[in-house]
């Protein structure tokens, strides 16, 4: 049995009959929210006489009329539906997880499949207990009878147990191109060559979801400030050359279809700026590395649509004395990440923008300028070119394909500085790349000593576009008695809101009258955890003002007085750590015999 089924009817028909019935048999919904209950099999049906009830944001469907059916999973299984061979006018079909049907709860959606004309396919791996409404409609307002064909199929299986698993990587940037420059912004890519240095083939499938998408990004070191200037959408990767760019090439079985050991496999800056084959990053899983294929996506115009996009300003080069560029490149691919291995697939390479063609824009003249640095994400190169930057990993466990799967390691990277500016403040700087964390980021929060005066508190984001869902509303800060906190809007407020998703890098900065010293930052993540047993916030190392305090001066106001009494206290109730006077890792009573020692000694 591959579905449970039920009905709120107390004569309810067994799943074994539901399964059995056509849908000759069963009544067809005009609603979303009195869908037509069904399992696998074949179903027809019309969209002649239907209303419009749902918003699937594909197809040039929102406002068609459509029908309605649902099921519900009891295993995590490829939910497979189509209309190929089963209508003769334009089908859109889309795969929602709640009604009323919205483009926020649309997980599948598809106009033309390819290779079956104007007709449709989705897919989707469903999550056990989860209802799932299968939409039919049609393309700008069409109608007409229909049979779909809805299967549930077993995800293909990992490759072998080999030594260390599908292990794709990036072996070199073959190319960076410029395309075209709309108001502001110029469009670029890069060009990739991936290799396998695994111990079995990694598979390169074009005609589903078993193949890597490839994501391209833009950063700039600028004044001491290292921040991502522009990405790009997903290339959906297609066949494998398996080419001997990194070894010994060992053909697979799968020829094209997979990349063999040692083998490789280049798609130039013409093909991964191909706009045609650029995917949205918002249908990716990129911890387990899952997405729905064909992926649904808004149409696009103009040659800037989809590529890596950047501010013209900010890749002038009289506009940026100094400055240092980089161009990273990242492989997220479903067999590589549930073995693992997906936290070596991103590469970066320095970029110089040199003296252009004559009549060419300043910026149109991008070439590399030093070799690659191989499976290193490009916050790396802040701290390769500036011995003052301290980096760290903030690693948790991220859910598996399914609640029983193995979990798989979500990283987050925080590099971060302190400047003297050598007027009794300093200028903090932190830089926090998403490698691989599906539940992406919500919050970032610097502990600060009790009355520390803080100043020129910032934010950078780099915007998505082209029609991602997201959000690029700036994140908001507040400065508390204890901390300094940045905030995007909850996934319950928003679940499209402007949070640190993978691939991205936002800054967070402030100035303090506090010398630095190493200490913690906490991360906030943005999706609710699948499990109680899985973190909601995440500590890691940085750079900090200094936590400890003048234990008798308390408020730091260079007297020791009532005031100070009233500081302790209030920092003792809320368990701070500054109220730790006698360095025990506890809050207790302790503190205070230490705190008035000092302070009747008027002491630190």
């Amino acid at each position: 049995m591959r579905f449970k089924l039920s009905t709120p009817s107390p004569l309810a028909m067994s799943a074994a009959a539901v399964l059995a019935l056509s849908a000759s048999a069963l009544a067809q919904s005009d609603a979303c929210s009195s869908a037509t209950l069904i399992g696998d099999g074949v179903y027809s049906g019309t969209t002649v006489v239907a209303t419009h009830d749902g918003f699937s944001g594909c197809g040039s469907s929102d406002l068609s009329p459509d029908v309605w059916y649902k099921l519900v999973a009891d295993t995590a299984k490829s939910l497979v539906v189509t209309t190929c061979g089963g209508a003769n006018w334009d089908t859109v079909l889309a795969i929602h997880t709640g009604c009323p049907a919205t483009t926020a709860n649309a997980v599948a959606c598809n106009d033309d499949a390819p290779g079956c004309g104007n007709q449709s396919y989705v897919e989707w791996t469903m999550t056990p207990g989860q209802t799932y409404y299968i939409r039919v409609s049609g393309y700008g307002g069409s109608t007409g009878p229909f049979t779909i064909n809805v299967s549930f199929q077993e995800p293909p299986p990992p490759p072998p147990p080999p030594t260390r698993g599908p292990d794709v990587w990036i072996e070199d940037f073959t190319d960076i191109a410029y395309y075209d420059t709309a108001g502001n912004i110029a469009a670029f890519a890069v060009g990739t060559d991936a290799c396998n240095q695994g111990d079995a083939p990694a598979e390169w499938q074009s005609a589903n979801n078993r193949h890597p998408v490839i994501a391209q990004n833009l950063y700039r070191l600028k004044g001491g400030r290292f921040e991502q200037l522009g990405q790009s959408w997903l290339k959906h990767g297609f066949a494998s050359t398996n080419s001997n760019a990194c070894g010994s090439c060992q053909t697979p079985p799968g020829g094209g279809s997979q990349l063999g050991l040692a083998c490789s496999d280049a798609y130039g800056a013409g093909l991964n700026g191909g706009q045609n084959n650029l995917g949205p990053r918002s249908q990716v899983n990129p911890a387990t590395g899952v997405f729905p294929y064909p992926y649904s996506a808004p149409a696009f115009t103009g040659n800037i649509a989809r590529r890596i996009q950047v501010a013209t300003a900010d890749v002038t080069p009289s506009q940026n004395a100094g400055a240092l560029y980089f161009a990273e490149c990242q492989y997220i691919t479903q067999d590589d990440a549930q073995w693992g291995n997906g936290l070596n697939n991103a590469s970066y390479r320095r970029v110089n923008f040199n003296t252009p063609t004559t009549g060419q824009p300043a910026w149109s003249n991008p070439v590399f300028a030093a070799a690659i640095v191989r499976q290193q994400n490009a916050i790396r190169a802040w701290g390769a070119n500036d011995s003052t930057v301290v980096t760290n990993n903030i690693d948790y466990p991220e859910q598996g394909i399914t609640p029983t799967s193995p979990r798989i390691t979500g990283r987050f990277i925080v590099a971060s500085k302190a400047t003297n500016n050598n007027n009794g403040t300093w200028t903090y700087e932190y830089a926090v790349e998403n490698v691989n964390s599906d539940r992406a980021g919500g919050m970032f929060s610097v502990a600060l000593p009790p009355h520390a005066v803080v100043s020129n508190v910032g934010f950078h984001s780099v915007p998505t576009h082209s029609g991602e869902p997201f959000s690029n509303t700036a994140w908001t800060s507040a400065v508390g008695t204890y901390d300094i906190t940045w905030r995007t809007q909850t996934y319950a407020v928003n679940p499209n809101a402007n949070a640190l998703r993978w691939g991205t890098l936002y800054n967070f900065r402030f100035t303090a009258d506090v010398a630095p010293s190493t200490g913690q930052i906490t991360l906030g993540l943005f999706k609710p955890a699948q499990s109680a047993t899985l973190p909601s916030a995440l500590l890691g190392d940085g750079v900090v003002p200094d936590p400890t305090v003048c234990i008798g001066d308390f408020n730091r106001d260079g007297g020791f007085d009532g005031s100070d009494i009233a500081a302790f206290f209030s920092a003792w109730q809320d368990a701070v750590p500054a109220a730790d006077t006698n360095s025990d890792g506890g809050i207790d009573g302790s503190d205070i015999q230490v705190f008035f020692e000092r302070w009747t000694a008027s002491s630190c």
